[in-house]
C-alpha cells in the first residue's frame, strides 16, 4: 500500500505542476510585456528626438543661431544613444556599462534597461523581435546621415553655404525615410505584445483543462479508494493481531534478554531470557524502574550485569527508542546479549595474535611492536640503557634431520622456557622464527648486557636435551646491539642485531658478538645482505639483461659461438657488474633462481637467432645439485623450440669436483638430449687431471690466470700445453680464457688450442649489439667469398 504522502503527492502533484507552469508563464509573459512596453516608450523618445532634431536643424539653417545647433545635437543624441546600445548588444561579449549608458542616453527608465537587454539578447532571432529590430537597424543609416548633414552645415561658413533649398530638400528626404521606419518599429513591437497576450491566454486555457481533468480523476479515485480502505482496514486488524502474536513468540524464543520500558523508564515487558539473566520473574519486574532491576557496571565495551542472585555477567547492551506515529518517543527497547563467550574468544584471539603458538612467548610481530615503542620513547627523550639480543641456535638442523621436526619443536619449547627463567620479568622475549629468538634487555647497563648475554649463552650450552635414546647439546650464537645513544628505526636495529649474530656464527658459533658501526666484517656482511635485497628485487621486477662474448675458433673449420653473461640493472637503469652481486647470490643460495632466469631468457633469445647459432650458458654449483634443473631445461626447450645441440652449459672445475656425482649425472642426462658441456676455469682448483675422466665434458676452458702470463712464464706455458694435450687425448676441445692481444692469440694458435675468448677476441656486448656485430661479420664473409 502506498503511504499517505505518496497518495497526497499523486493528487496534488498535477495541480501543483499546472499552477507552477501557469505562474512561470505568467511571470515570463508579464516580464516580456513590461519589456515590450519599455521598448514602445523608448521608441517614443526616439521618434521625438529625431523629429525635434530635424526641426531645430531647419531653424538653425534659417537663423544660424548656435543655440539652435546645440539643441539639434541634444535632440539627436537620444536616437544615437539607442543606436550605440543596440550595436554593443550585437557583440559576442557586450559590456553592460556601455549598454546601460546608451539606453540611459536614449531617455529610457533605468529599471527597464536590464529587461530590454535580456529580451534583445535572448529573443532577437525570434520573429517576435526580429521584424522590429530590422526597422531599428534600417534607421541607423539615416540617423548618421542626419548627424553628418548637421555637422557639415555647422562647419560651413554662411557665405560659402549653398542654397538653403539644397539643405531643406536633404532634410525632408531624411525625415521621409525615418518616419515610416519609426512607425514600422512601433507596429512590430505592438504586434509582439499581441502575440505574447495570445500565448498567455492559450496557456491559461490549457492549464484550466489540466486542472479540470486532474479534478475529475481525483474525485473518481476517491470513491474507489474509500471502498478499498474499508476492506484493507478489516484485513489490517487481522494482520495486526497475528503480528502481535508473532512478536510475542519471537521475543520469547531469542537468546538475548529483551526489555521494554514506558516513558517513565518503568519496565513494561521482558522475555524469558531476561528473567533468567536478571534472576527475577517477570511479575517481579513489570512496573519497576529499569535502573532498579537492571544494574550495569563498567564502561561501554566492558559492561558487567549484576543479577539479583549476586552473579556478575559480561554483557553487550543495545538501546532503541520506541516512537509514536507522531514521532514522539514513548519508551525504549533494551537488548542484553551474554558476551561471556565472545569476550573469552576475543581474549584468546588477542593472545594468539601476539604470542607464538609453539612456545607461548611473544611472536615476531608483537616483539617488534614493543621494541618499536621502546625506540620511540628513546627518541622522545626518555632515559634508560637498553639492548637487543638476537639469538640463533647452533646445530639445530642436526636435531631436526636426525630426530625429526617434533624433536626440533620440543627443543624450541625448552629453550623458550629457559630464556624466561633466566631473564627478568621486565625483559622482552620473543621468537623471531625457526630457531631464532629476540630479547630486549630493558634498563640494563652496558656491562650488565654482556654479562646477561653470557649467562643466557651458558644456560643454553648447559641444556641437555633428550629425545628418545638420544641426548643432544646445543649452543647459541648471540648478536648484541646497544641502544643507548643509537639513532635508528626498528628495521636498522634488527638488521644490525641479525648481522652481529651472523658474525658470531662466522667466528665459530656459540659465542657473543657486539655490534659496532665501524666493524669492517659486519660492513661486508651488511653489504652482502643489501645486495641480496637488490637481487631479489631485480628478479621480481625482471631487472637483469643478457650480454654475450664471442668464443672464436683458432683452427680452420671451427665454428664460432658465444658465452652468455648476465648483468643486473639497478633502480636508476645503470648496469651492475657481476662481481657486485654474484658473490652475494652464491652465498645466500640465490644462484639457482638467477641461473633459471638466464636459461629462460637465453633460450627465448636463441630462438630468434639464425639456425646453427650456438651459445654457452653458465651453471653455478648450486644449480648442478638442483634435482629439478633437468626438467626445467627440457621445459624451456619445449617452450622456446630451440635445438639443444645449440646449447653448451659451462660449470666451473671447483663446482664440478665438489659435486662430482651430481655433475656427472647432469652432464650425461643433458648430453643425451643433445647439449654440450664445458669445464670452466680448469686448472684454478686443487683437483688433478684424474677428475677429468669422470666428467664427460666436450670443452675444457683453461683458466685465464695461466693464459695472461703465457708469453713470459715458461711454467704457465708448459701447464697450458699439458692441459691442451691431455684434453685432446681425452677427445675434448680446449678454450683459452682472458686472451687479451694478438701476441697471445698467435701463441695459442701455435700450441694447437681450439678456441680463444677474451678482450683480444671480443669484449662482452649487450645482446642487441652482439646480434648486429655478428650479422655484419657474416655479411662481410659472404661478400669476401663472392
Amino acid at each position: 500500500m502506498r503511504s499517505s504522502q505518496e497518495r497526497y503527492a499523486a493528487v496534488v502533484l498535477p495541480f501543483a505542476l499546472a499552477v507552477a507552469a501557469l505562474t512561470l508563464v505568467a511571470v515570463l509573459s508579464v516580464s516580456i510585456m513590461s519589456t515590450l512596453r519599455a521598448y514602445v516608450a523608448g521608441e517614443s523618445h526616439w521618434s521625438k528626438g529625431q523629429k525635434a532634431a530635424i526641426a531645430t536643424l531647419q531653424r538653425y539653417l534659417v537663423t544660424a543661431d548656435e543655440q539652435d545647433f546645440h539643441q539639434f545635437r541634444t535632440e539627436l543624441a537620444v536616437p544615437l544613444a539607442d543606436l550605440s546600445a543596440r550595436r554593443e548588444m550585437d557583440k559576442a561579449q557586450p559590456e553592460w556599462d556601455v549598454v546601460r549608458a546608451g539606453f540611459l542616453g536614449g531617455r529610457n527608465a533605468d529599471e527597464d534597461i536590464r529587461g530590454m537587454y535580456w529580451l534583445y539578447r535572448n529573443f532577437n532571432g525570434l520573429p517576435l523581435m526580429a521584424r522590429a529590430i530590422a526597422y531599428w537597424k534600417h534607421s541607423d543609416e539615416h540617423l548618421l546621415r542626419l548627424r553628418d548633414l548637421g555637422e557639415r552645415l555647422h562647419s560651413t561658413p554662411i557665405a560659402q553655404r549653398p542654397s538653403q533649398d539644397v539643405f531643406l530638400l536633404e532634410l525632408q528626404e531624411i525625415d521621409r525615410r525615418l518616419s515610416p521606419l519609426a512607425l514600422g518599429f512601433h507596429s512590430a513591437i505592438n504586434e509582439a505584445a499581441r502575440q505574447v497576450t495570445n500565448a498567455l491566454l492559450a496557456l491559461l486555457v490549457l492549464a484550466a483543462a489540466v486542472l479540470a481533468v486532474s479534478g475529475h480523476r481525483y474525485l473518481r479515485r476517491s470513491f474507489v479508494r474509500r471502498a478499498r480502505l474499508m476492506a484493507q482496514l478489516q484485513q489490517s486488524e487481522a494482520e495486526a493481531f497475528a503480528e502481535k502474536e508473532l512478536v510475542q513468540v519471537t521475543l520469547g524464543s531469542i537468546a538475548d534478554a529483551v526489555i521494554t520500558t514506558d516513558q517513565q523508564h518503568n519496565i513494561s515487558y521482558c522475555n524469558r531470557n531476561a528473567e533468567q539473566m536478571l534472576g527475577l520473574p517477570a511479575a517481579a519486574m513489570l512496573g519497576r524502574p529499569l535502573a532498579e532491576v537492571c544494574r550495569l557496571e563498567g564502561a561501554a565495551g566492558n559492561l558487567q550485569l549484576l543479577a539479583a542472585d549476586g552473579r556478575q555477567l559480561p554483557v553487550e547492551r543495545s538501546l532503541a527508542l520506541i516512537h509514536a506515529p507522531d514521532g514522539q518517543p514513548i519508551g525504549q527497547v533494551i537488548v542484553l546479549h551474554d558476551a561471556s563467550e565472545a569476550r573469552r574468544h576475543a581474549a584468546q584471539l588477542s593472545y594468539q595474535a601476539t604470542h607464538d603458538e609453539l612456545t607461548d612467548i611473544l611472536n615476531r610481530r608483537e616483539f617488534e611492536r614493543r621494541l618499536c615503542e621502546l625506540l620511540a620513547g628513546m627518541q622522545d627523550g626518555r632515559d634508560g640503557e637498553h639492548a637487543v639480543l638476537y639469538l640463533d641456535l647452533d646445530r639445530f638442523k642436526v636435531i631436526n634431520d636426525t630426530s625429526g621436526h617434533a624433536a626440533g619443536d620440543e627443543l624450541i619449547r625448552h629453550v623458550s622456557q629457559l630464556l624466561q627463567a633466566t631473564l627478568r620479568e621486565r625483559d622482552i622475549v620473543g621468537r623471531l622464527g625457526g630457531d631464532e629468538f629476540g630479547v630486549v634487555l630493558t634498563y640494563c647497563t652496558h656491562a650488565d648486557v654482556l654479562r646477561v648475554a653470557e649467562k643466557v649463552r651458558q644456560a643454553v650450552v648447559d641444556l641437555r636435551f633428550v629425545w628418545g635414546v638420544r641426548s643432544y647439546r646445543v649452543g647459541v650464537s648471540i648478536g648484541v646491539v646497544l641502544l643507548a645513544g643509537r639513532q635508528g628505526n626498528l628495521k636498522e636495529v634488527m638488521k644490525s642485531a641479525d648481522a652481529a649474530c651472523y658474525m658470531a656464527k662466522e667466528k665459530g658459533r656459540n659465542r657473543i658478538h657486539l655490534y659496532s658501526d665501524d666493524d669492517a666484517e659486519l660492513s661486508v656482511r651488511q653489504n652482502e645482505m643489501e645486495a641480496v635485497s637488490r637481487i631479489r628485487a631485480a628478479l621480481e621486477n625482471d631487472r637483469f639483461c643478457l650480454h654475450l662474448q664471442t668464443i672464436a675458433p683458432l683452427k680452420p673449420g671451427g665454428q664460432a659461438h658465444a658465452e652468455v653473461l648476465v648483468r643486473m640493472i639497478d633502480e636508476q637503469g645503470g648496469l651492475v657488474p657481476p662481481m657486485a652481486f654474484i658473490p652475494a647470490a652464491e652465498r645466500y643460495d640465490l644462484m639457482p633462481l638467477l641461473d633459471r632466469w638466464v636459461i629462460h631468457h637465453a633460450f627465448a633469445a636463441l630462438a630468434q637467432q639464425p639456425r646453427g647459432t650456438s651459445w654457452a650458458i653458465n651453471l653455478s654449483g648450486a644449480s648442478v645439485c638442483d634435482e629439478g634443473l633437468l626438467e626445467y631445461v627440457l621445459e624451456q626447450q619445449r617452450a622456446s623450440g630451440i635445438a639443444l645441440e645449440d646449447v653448451c652449459f659451462e660449470i666451473t672445475e671447483t663446482a664440478a669436483v665438489a659435486n662430482l656425482a651430481h655433475a656427472a649425472s647432469l652432464i650425461q642426462d643433458l648430453q643425451a638430449q643433445g647439449c654440450r658441456f664445458a669445464l670452466d676455469d680448469f686448472g684454478a682448483g686443487m683437483s688433478s687431471f684424474a677428475y677429468l675422466k669422470h666428467l664427460p665434458v666436450d670443452y675444457v676452458k683453461i683458466d685465464g690466470s695461466f693464459i695472461k702470463g703465457i708469453l713470459h712464464s715458461p711454467t704457465e706455458r708448459a701447464m697450458v700445453e699439458s692441459i691442451n694435450q691431455i684434453a685432446h687425448v681425452m677427445g675434448k676441445q680446449t678454450i683459452a680464457e682472458f686472451v687479451e692481444d694478438d701476441a697471445i692469440l698467435a701463441c695459442l694458435r701455435s700450441m694447437g688450442i681450439d678456441y680463444a675468448q677474451g678482450y683480444g677476441v671480443g669484449r662482452p656486448q649487450p645482446l642487441s649489439a652482439w646480434q648486429a656485430a655478428n650479422k655484419a661479420a657474416k655479411t662481410s664473409q659472404i661478400d669476401a667469398l663472392s
